[in-house]
């Protein structure tokens, strides 16, 4: 028998591969970054032969505010776990911008959220001291089950970032209250904590005073560093953007063995951007055809300022 083998049980929060395409579920601090009113729908599909399939929904709000001196939002989260654990989070966001310079800028967000962990189907359940060594493996039984199958909390998030025009690097922590999740003994949301980074070479810059700039062609290298539940992943890759067509392409790994492969392909218009991604699993766990697939649809309004009083941030889309 392994009674007592799992004390504890930390959870992991799911994974965008399109980061940029979701912006305040990376960093708070991002609120009100395109100063315009933008609207963003996200959703990721991962099968898998042995767990079922994994999918993830997003839609967030966020509009810069004048007398405000910065951001606010909204961000809705669902993510299902094989129809097994259903996880869902509402949150509210600030984000103040701030100028430091001429030329370098730094925002401040804050993040307060409503989250709930639910538990569909305690059948597939199996515990560790419920293993047999002799082969056999025995599904949850109804007294195994927790009494509470859903679970309510409020949660609290904090983010920062410094750019100019070219480059930009930030940090968040997510989860800073570690609320419970009331499922079984000391099982609480792990904190989050990740930084970010990236550069916009802009391999025309002739064209930055040209009447016909919007042909603009750029390359811009990022860094995501994120640890949760003692996992530390990183991502990094590169954004080749042929306006109106961008590309991508990422690496995730942890410490111990790579992860993923991620392929990225977009179009970005001024009031618009779709962009699709494909994960390709480097781990073994799925085949080239059960890889992650995910969609981002970005929508923006309202656009014109005749006299900004900061330049918009230069980041990434996907």
């Amino acid at each position: 028998m392994v009674a007592g083998a799992l004390k504890k049980a930390h959870s992991q929060d799911a994974i965008f591969s399109q980061f940029y395409a979701n912006p305040l579920y990376l960093n708070p601090a991002l609120t009100g970054a395109e100063r315009c009113t933008r609207l963003v729908l996200n959703y990721r599909n991962h099968p898998f032969d042995s767990f079922g399939t994994f999918s993830t929904y997003s839609f967030s709000a966020d509009t810069y505010i004048e007398s405000l001196s910065g951001g606010v939002g909204i961000n809705l989260v669902h993510d299902n776990q094989g129809d097994l654990l259903h996880h869902t989070q509402a949150g509210l966001f600030y984000a103040y911008h701030g100028r430091l310079s001429r030329h370098w800028f730094v925002n401040f967000g804050v993040q307060a959220s409503y989250i709930n962990y639910r538990l569909t189907d305690g059948s597939n359940l199996v515990f560790p001291d419920q293993y047999n060594p002799g082969g056999n493996t025995l599904g949850a039984t109804q007294e195994a089950l927790p009494d509470n199958l859903s679970s309510h909390n409020v949660d609290f998030s904090s983010g920062i970032l410094f750019h100019n025009h070219s480059f930009y690097a930030g940090a968040a922590i997510h989860h800073m209250s570690q609320p419970p999740i009331d499922f079984f003994e000391d099982e609480n949301v792990s904190m989050k904590y990740s930084l970010q980074a990236g550069y916009e070479f802009d391999l025309q810059p002739a064209r930055r005073t040209s009447p016909r700039r919007g042909q603009d062609w750029s390359l811009s290298p990022n860094l995501i560093v994120q640890r949760q539940s003692g996992f530390l992943r990183f991502n990094y890759g590169m954004y080749f953007n042929i306006e109106p067509i961008i590309t991508g392409l990422w690496f995730r790994h942890n410490m111990k063995h790579p992860n993923s492969l991620i392929f990225m392909v977009g179009l970005k218009q001024v009031n618009y951007s779709i962009g699709y991604s494909y994960d390709y699993s480097l781990s073994g766990f799925s085949g080239p055809a059960n890889g992650a697939h995910e969609i981002s649809v970005l929508l923006n309004f309202n656009c014109t300022d005749p006299k900004p009083r900061y330049r918009i941030l230069n980041c990434p889309t996907f």
